[in-house]
């Protein structure tokens, strides 16, 4: 079994001597000096024997506690099944400890990767649903009895008491357990350039808030979008008002000139499934996230 641990500045050129039969995208080994220099330790993992590269793992933080394995490699001559646990051993024993997640895909081009993570003690602790639509021509197909108000008319602080109210007692978006203001402030930084108070609406029923949507473009992808969050309120809930405005964002993310919808959810949220489903959404993958047991619960 080969020992991995992170790759040392000056250990470049060891690590682009890896002669591996899977095509990858590989950094030259300047690049790899400068990465090492900025990014986490945790980020460039080399498996050595004696002194030859017998593997290596090139991940990314996506966020403090999200990690993406972008490549996982062994050497023709290597057994990748003992590499790969090696290599993901050092990430299990470390986000162990401060509760880090990794991303991953359920998709045939990534099971070796997740094979190789749960041999090292990581387990899947949430899965998470993705959903597309075409937006071209969309109008909302159900009779749509709400009002909206922006939240650039409405104001921060009541847009956030309404989005709060919305998110109670929502076993996966419950903004209320946590910090809700942290988490707007981390969706206004997630649309970047292309945030707009004036998109982001709540929804009203005879004067009183029903609930909100958030629909948004991606700031990386000219005709995509998204809905940032969809909740009714509490006692408004079981009631179709959720269909109602999902697809009232579909519409507008449409007639402002946003071509494909990209959406997801918890696959525990059946409420949240079914709405895609009655706005003619497709399912088009799944998203795992791992995460590490310590050493003495493998």
């Amino acid at each position: 079994m080969p020992e991995s641990r992170p790759l040392k500045r000056g250990e470049e050129l060891l690590w682009m001597s890896l002669k591996a039969s899977v095509a990858s995208g590989r950094l030259d080994s300047d690049d790899v000096g400068v990465a090492i220099g900025r990014e986490d330790p945790r980020s460039f993992l080399i498996a050595l024997d004696g002194a030859r590269c017998a593997g290596r793992l090139r991940g990314k933080f996506l966020n403090p506690r999200l990690y993406f394995v972008r490549e996982l490699l062994a050497s023709d001559d290597a057994e990748f099944d003992d590499v790969a646990s090696s290599l993901c051993t050092v990430l299990s024993d470390s986000f162990a400890e401060d509760g880090t997640e990794i991303l991953a895909w359920d998709r045939a081009a990534d099971h070796a990767t997740n094979r190789a993570l749960e041999a090292a003690g990581f387990v899947v602790g949430r899965r998470k649903v993705f959903v597309e639509r075409g937006l071209s021509g969309y109008e909302s197909p159900h009779e749509d009895v709400l009002e909206y108000r922006t939240l650039a008319e409405l104001g921060e602080e009541r847009f956030l008491e309404i989005m709060t109210e919305a998110a109670r007692g929502d076993p996966f978006e419950d903004v209320t357990e946590r910090d809700p203001r942290g988490d707007f402030r981390e969706l206004v930084d997630y649309a970047g350039d292309r945030f707009d108070p004036t998109w982001w609406r709540a929804a009203f029923q005879d004067g009183k808030p029903v609930g909100v949507v958030l629909p948004q473009a991606f700031a990386d992808r000219e005709a995509e979008g998204s809905l940032f969050y969809v909740g009714v309120f509490p006692d408004r809930r079981g009631r179709g008002f959720g269909k109602m405005l999902h697809a009232a964002g579909l519409e507008f993310l449409a007639r402002n000139g946003i071509e494909r919808y990209v959406g997801s959810t918890d696959s525990r949220n059946t409420p949240m499934i079914a709405v895609f489903t009655a706005n003619g959404c497709s399912r088009t993958g799944t998203q795992l996230f791992y995460k590490a047991l310590r050493r003495s619960e493998r």
